[in-house]
């Protein structure tokens, strides 16, 4: 009983699992792939970030009159890391990045720090300053202020019809401030116009639209059961629209594609909502038309054309998943390509020209000729302004496949 009782038992199983959590550690170590890359510098703040491709975004203290050699020398730094495990998941505590000079700067898990990036976007006209959001990451306080001077041409003059759509029902996301992988340039600007396309040119009124930006996979599942519900209470009357812009990330395995919420990880596509899932709920009960429109890319590229999904380094080329219903789906990119934004009109390609023709046609335009004006121009500015290829696709069910083209999105 001396030898055994809970004291001694305690310090046991203590010892046991302090041996095993370093086993662990030990291992990790040597099979986690380091991936990040240098990120902005607030010089106010004297901070460098650091995007992580496994443990998100990391603040470096570094002097701002060291700045700049910090800058040069980051191809070559050499990285030490200190882990710790939390629950079941291997966390990071301190990241060393000791440069080839033999000075040393520190991401430290318990530092409190903020850091704060200001981007100014010159159009020459009015001048609007927002703060659009502020999050935290471990201890870490990220700020993020937008300054726009003017506005595009499709954010002014948006036409309105003066008429009503009381049985069409929008849910529009706009993931742009991801947790873990890089921003999506420009998207809440797009989820937010766009929104004002469906109010005034389409008549959707403002009771029936849900503009969620920077939206959790709760928060996606919530809205998409919304429309569900709705198409359930209206046996067959409502129209659905259904927006997204912002991550797609195709899972390196089965090719399918998931949408990618805030929260989630772009190395892990169970992190994200599935398009084939989305499919299949928001068909679940019939309607007059679903529309889909996604201003996403399912190859694991960013905005940019950068990787976000850091795997092999390559683009993956995610499998066709088929609408279902009385759907039709308009992709902002098809295969291995990236959906890439249009950076002097402060919105994605795609996103510009379908509202750009919705504020030409002042909405009365069928879906065929919306879908050849996306294509058309899409294709065209893509080369212009990107110099890469951007084909937008469309798709639909089976039973749609006739009909869609000469289908209106204003039915008075």
């Amino acid at each position: 009983q001396k030898r055994v009782n809970e004291d001694t038992r305690k310090k046991l199983v203590d010892s046991l699992l302090s041996t095993a959590k370093l086993d662990y550690i030990a291992l990790q170590q040597k099979t986690i792939k380091q991936d990040y890359k240098l990120g902005e510098y607030d010089a106010d703040g004297e901070i460098f970030l650091i995007h992580d491709s496994r443990f998100g975004n990391l603040l470096v203290p570094v002097p701002i009159g060291e700045a700049m050699s910090f800058e040069k020398e980051f191809a070559s730094v050499v990285r030490k890391d200190t882990y710790d495990v939390f629950g079941d998941e291997i966390g990071l505590t301190v990241a060393e990045f000791v440069m080839p000079s033999g000075k040393s700067y520190t991401y430290n898990n318990s530092d409190i720090l903020e850091f704060a990036s200001v981007s100014i976007d010159y159009n020459f006209d009015s001048i609007e300053i927002e703060d659009t959001s502020e999050k935290y990451q471990n201890n870490s306080h990220f700020a993020n202020k937008s300054m726009a001077v003017g506005k595009s041409d499709i954010d002014i003059s948006v036409p309105e019809i003066g008429y009503v759509n009381k049985n069409t029902f929008a849910v529009i996301i706009a993931n742009e401030n991801y947790q873990r992988v890089s921003p999506v340039e420009f998207a809440n600007n797009d989820g937010e116009v766009f929104m004002e396309y469906c109010q005034k040119t389409l008549g959707v009124p403002e009771k029936n639209i849900r503009l969620i930006k920077d939206a959790t996979l709760v928060n996606m599942w919530e809205q998409v059961d919304w429309l569900s519900g709705i198409a359930k209470a209206y046996d067959g009357d409502a129209k659905l629209i259904f927006y997204y812009a912002g991550h797609g990330v195709p899972d390196e395995s089965t090719k399918d594609a998931y949408l990618l919420p805030v929260d989630g990880i772009g190395s892990n596509a169970a992190t994200g909502y599935k398009l084939s899932s989305l499919y299949e709920k928001l068909a679940e009960y019939p309607t007059q038309s679903t529309l889909v429109l996604l201003d996403a890319c399912f190859s694991g590229a960013e905005r940019s054309g950068e990787m976000m999904v850091a795997a092999r380094g390559v683009a993956i080329k995610s499998k066709n998943e088929q609408p279902r219903g009385n759907m039709v789906v308009f992709s902002a990119a098809q295969g291995d390509e990236t959906a890439y934004p249009y950076r002097e009109k402060g919105h994605g390609l795609f996103t510009y020209f379908l509202c750009k023709k919705l504020q030409e046609s002042k909405g009365n335009v069928t879906l065929g000729e919306l879908a050849e004006f996306i294509q058309t121009n899409v294709q065209r500015h893509s080369m212009i302004e990107n110099s890469k290829s951007q084909t937008p696709g469309v798709s639909s069910s089976g039973k749609f496949s006739d009909r869609w083209q000469n289908m209106k999105l204003i039915e008075k």
